[in-house]
């Protein structure tokens, strides 16, 4: 098994190196590959570097352990269009992104790159790929293990079903201790331009969801007719019931 993990605030942030030593524990026998942005660039979504990935500088900090000089979905284009510059054998198998500092609900999915190489991997490439991403809600506080918290808690957890198809999933911890777990669709309701349209907020969307105090799980489907549409469904799972987790 060959899983690559990426993220869209450069190699030293703590989300990143969170995820690698979930997925470590969690798939001990694969070969684990990260390929980061040589700085932070959060909010580029599905941009890329106007010139042909093999161009681009990638540099190897350790083992299994890479910096792209690109944009975050350049990562993407890298690791999967070029794998035989980071794997032995094979393809990969998987892709994580994340832990993102900072929740990517409602229109955030549009913009994030967090999720974006995620959408980029599964729809173009054909690659299961998880977005992880921590809510943040005093950004006063330092990206650390107590920002991190509860993503450290649920991730190995969430990491064990990931594999059963080719779906991309955004998955979003809240702040505080869950309340439980819920499949919910993605809100076409922006956060940071709430005034535009906010009878777009439901209570049974990913927005309210992680308000609440819930792990949201998004199932994504970008396709390219309809995908707003796509997103704005509920997923075919629809709503399950609570999972009730204890502190």
């Amino acid at each position: 098994m060959n899983v690559l993990i990426t993220n869209d605030d450069g190699p030293e942030a703590y989300g990143l190196a969170l995820l690698q030593r979930a997925a470590r524990a969690t798939f001990p026998e694969a070969q684990i590959v990260t390929i980061a942005p040589h700085n932070g660039q959060g909010g580029l979504g599905m941009a890329i570097t106007p010139i042909p990935p093999e161009v681009l500088t990638v540099e190897q900090l350790e083992k299994d352990f890479y910096i792209c000089h690109g944009k975050p979905a350049d990562l993407i284009y890298v690791g999967l269009g070029m794998s035989d510059r980071f794997l032995a054998e094979g393809r990969f198998d998987l892709v994580l992104t994340g832990v993102n500092h900072g929740q990517n609900i409602g229109m955030d999915v549009f913009h994030s790159g967090t999720v974006g190489m995620a959408m980029l991997a599964s729809g173009f490439f054909g690659v299961p790929a998880v977005a992880f991403s921590q809510q943040v809600e005093n950004w006063a506080l330092s990206a650390d293990e107590t920002t991190f918290r509860t993503a450290a808690a649920y991730l190995p957890e969430l990491l064990q079903d990931t594999l059963q198809d080719r779906s991309c999933r955004s998955i979003n911890f809240p702040s505080r201790q869950p309340k439980g777990m819920r499949t919910c669709s993605v809100s076409m309701f922006s956060r940071f331009r709430p005034h535009l349209v906010p009878h777009n907020r439901r209570e049974t969307e990913d927005v309210a969801q992680l308000e609440e105090g819930f792990i949201t799980i998004s199932f994504l489907r970008p396709t390219m007719l309809g995908a707003a549409e796509a997103l704005h469904k509920q997923d075919r799972m629809g709503q399950v019931p609570v999972r009730e987790v204890s502190p």
